[in-house]
C-alpha cells in the first residue's frame, strides 16, 4: 500500500499503482507518476451527465456498444487514465473486462471536460489518447461550453466538428445525434442564441 503519496517524489509501478485503495480520491498512472484528479465541480458534472446521457440513449437505441463514464481505462502503452466519458463499439467490447470492470485498450471515443488544468486534456490526454490509437476525441470546455471532435489521423487528430455556445452539436461519429448542450444544461431557452 501507498502511505505517504502525497509526500512521495519517485516513480511507482503499475502493480504499486493498482494497490491504491479504490477512491475517491481518484487517480490516474501516467510513466510511473501518480496523478490525483480533483473532484469535479458541479458545472463540469453536470457537462458530463449530459453528454454520458445523449450519448446512451442513441447508442443503446442503434445497438451499437456501450458509453461509459469515469472509468479506469488501461491504455496499450501502459498509462491509465480516466476519461470522462467514451465509448466502447461492440467489436471492442472484448476491452471491458469482467474481472476487474475496467477497460483495456483503446475505446473508439473518449471525451474529456476541461477543468482548471485544461492543458492536460489539450496536450498530454491529446498526444497520449492519440499515441494509443484512439479513434475520436472530444473536448469541451467547461467555460465556454465549445464541443470540438477530433478523428484520428496517422499525423494527429484532425478537427472535424466544432460547435460553440448554443450551436447543435453533430457528431460525425454519431451522424443523426444531436445537441445543444447549453439548451440542455437550461442556459437557453428553445430557439434563444446567446
Amino acid at each position: 500500500m501507498i502511505a505517504a503519496l502525497p509526500l512521495e517524489k519517485r516513480k511507482f509501478t503499475l502493480a504499486e499503482f493498482e494497490q491504491i485503495p479504490i477512491g475517491p480520491p481518484y487517480f490516474e498512472y501516467d510513466e510511473g507518476e501518480i496523478v490525483e484528479l480533483a473532484s469535479p465541480t458541479l458545472d463540469h458534472a453536470d457537462i458530463v451527465d449530459e453528454i454520458n446521457s445523449a450519448m446512451k440513449s442513441y447508442v443503446r437505441a442503434r445497438k451499437l456498444g456501450r458509453t461509459f463514464r469515469e472509468i479506469d481505462v488501461y491504455l496499450p502503452d501502459g498509462k491509465v487514465f480516466i476519461p470522462d466519458v467514451g465509448f466502447l463499439s461492440n467489436d471492442h467490447s472484448d476491452m471491458l473486462w469482467e474481472s476487474d470492470g475496467k477497460i483495456h485498450g483503446a475505446p473508439n471515443l473518449v471525451v474529456e471536460v476541461t477543468s482548471q488544468d485544461s492543458n492536460r486534456d489539450r496536450v498530454r490526454k491529446f498526444r497520449v489518447y492519440h499515441a494509443n490509437g484512439i479513434a475520436w476525441y472530444w473536448i469541451i470546455d467547461q467555460e465556454t461550453l465549445d464541443i470540438e471532435e477530433y478523428e484520428r489521423t496517422q499525423s494527429g487528430y484532425k478537427l472535424l466538428n466544432q460547435v460553440g455556445l448554443g450551436e447543435v452539436f453533430r457528431p460525425k461519429l454519431f451522424p443523426e445525434m444531436e445537441i445543444n448542450l447549453a439548451q440542455t444544461l437550461g442556459l437557453l431557452q428553445e430557439g434563444e442564441t446567446p
